[in-house]
C-alpha cells in the first residue's frame, strides 16, 4: 500500500513540475522566484489545516467548519488586543485556545452524541460564523501590531539560486514545513496513523479491536481546531486585519488539497505528503491562471470540478486495485 502511495506522490510531484514549466513558458512574468515564494504566504493557512483534515477524512469524517473557525478565532484575537488591551502574545494564545475549543466542540458532538460529521460541522460552521459576526458587529478589526504581521509577512532568510537570483523564504512557510513533518510522522510512523486509517476502513472492527474510537475522534477534531487557531493568527497577520468573513470558502480548498493528495473521501487511506502536494498544485494552478487573466469566480468552479474528478478517480482506483492503494 505504501509503495502505491509513493508512486502517487511521485506522480503529483511530476504534475507540479509540468504545471510550473507550462506556466513559466506561456504566462509572462510567472517565472519569478520572488513572486512565487511571496505567493506561498497565501497558501499556508490552507496547508496547515489540510494536515489534520487528512486525519479527519481518513476516519471517513469531514469538517466543514474550518473556515468559520479561522474567522472566529481571528476576531477573538483582534477584540482582545484592541478592546481588551491584552498583550499581543496573550491574544494570540487566546485565539489558538478559541480554535481548540471549537474543534473540541465538533469532536464532542460527533463522538459523544453520534451526530454524523457532515451534519455536526455544517451546524458549527453556521455557529462559528454567527459568533464571529456578532462579536465584531460585522466590522473588520485593524490596527494590529507589526509583530503579528511579521509572522505571515516576514521572511526567515533569503534563498540564492546563483546568477544573482534570490528569493526571500517566508517564515510562515517554515511553519508549514514543520507542521507537515510532524503530521507525516504521526500518520505514517506512529500508532495514531494506524488507528486513524483502521477507523476509516472499518469502524466496527476497530471497536472490536479495542481502539478507543470516540477518544480518537475527539482528539483529531480538537487538534484540527487547534491548527485552525494557529492558521487564524497567520491569516490575520497576513492581511493585518481580523474580519468576520475571513477564510470564506477555505474548507473547500482544504478538502480539495487532501483529496487531490490521494486520501480517500470515504476513509481508510491517507497521505500527509500528498495533501501538501495537493496544496501546491491548487495554489500554483490558481496563481498561474490569475496571472493569465482568468477571473477568480472561474477559479472556484475549477477547484470544485477538480475535487469531484479526483474523488471519483480515488474511489475507482481503490476498487480497481482491490483496496491495495
Amino acid at each position: 500500500m505504501r509503495s502505491a502511495f509513493l508512486l502517487r506522490e511521485a506522480a503529483l510531484l511530476l504534475v507540479l513540475g509540468v504545471m510550473f514549466a507550462a506556466f513559466s513558458i506561456f504566462v509572462p512574468g510567472f517565472y519569478d522566484w520572488t513572486n512565487v515564494f511571496d505567493r506561498t504566504r497565501h497558501w499556508v493557512a490552507a496547508g496547515l489545516i489540510a494536515i489534520p483534515m487528512t486525519f479527519i477524512i481518513a476516519t471517513a469524517g469531514i469538517d466543514l467548519s474550518v473556515g468559520s473557525l479561522v474567522a472566529m478565532s481571528g476576531i477573538v484575537l483582534g477584540l482582545l488586543y484592541r478592546d481588551g488591551h491584552w498583550p499581543i502574545g496573550l491574544a494570540v494564545l487566546a485565539a489558538i485556545g478559541a480554535g481548540m475549543a471549537g474543534g473540541a466542540l465538533n469532536g464532542a458532538v460527533i463522538s459523544r452524541f453520534g451526530i454524523p460529521p457532515l451534519v455536526a460541522t455544517l451546524a458549527t460552521m453556521a455557529l462559528f460564523s454567527g459568533v464571529a459576526t456578532g462579536l465584531s458587529k460585522g466590522r473588520p478589526i485593524g490596527n494590529l501590531p507589526a509583530s503579528l504581521q511579521w509572522l505571515s509577512q516576514g521572511d526567515a532568510f533569503v534563498l540564492r539560486f546563483g546568477q544573482g537570483i534570490a528569493a526571500p523564504l517566508p517564515f510562515s512557510l517554515l511553519v508549514l514545513a514543520a507542521a507537515t513533518a510532524l503530521g507525516w510522522v504521526l500518520m505514517h510512523r506512529s500508532w495514531v496513523g494506524r488507528f486513524t486509517e483502521f477507523i476509516g476502513e472499518n469502524e466496527m472492527a476497530a471497536r472490536f479491536a479495542a481502539i478507543p474510537v470516540p477518544r480518537m475522534r475527539l482528539g483529531i477534531y480538537t487538534a484540527c481546531g487547534l491548527v485552525c487557531g494557529v492558521a487564524s493568527v497567520l491569516y490575520t497577520g497576513l492581511y493585518a486585519t481580523a474580519r468576520p468573513d475571513a477564510a470564506r470558502g477555505l474548507e473547500l480548498e482544504v478538502i480539495a488539497c487532501v483529496v487531490i493528495g490521494g486520501t480517500r473521501i470515504s476513509g481508510g487511506h491517507a497521505s500527509v505528503l500528498g495533501s501538501l502536494l495537493g496544496l501546491f498544485i491548487i495554489g500554483m494552478l490558481k496563481y498561474g491562471l490569475q496571472m493569465g487573466g482568468v477571473k477568480s469566480e472561474y477559479l472556484i468552479i475549477l477547484v470544485g470540478i477538480l475535487l469531484i474528478l479526483t474523488a471519483v478517480f480515488n474511489e475507482w482506483l481503490f476498487t480497481r486495485t482491490g483496496g491495495k492503494t
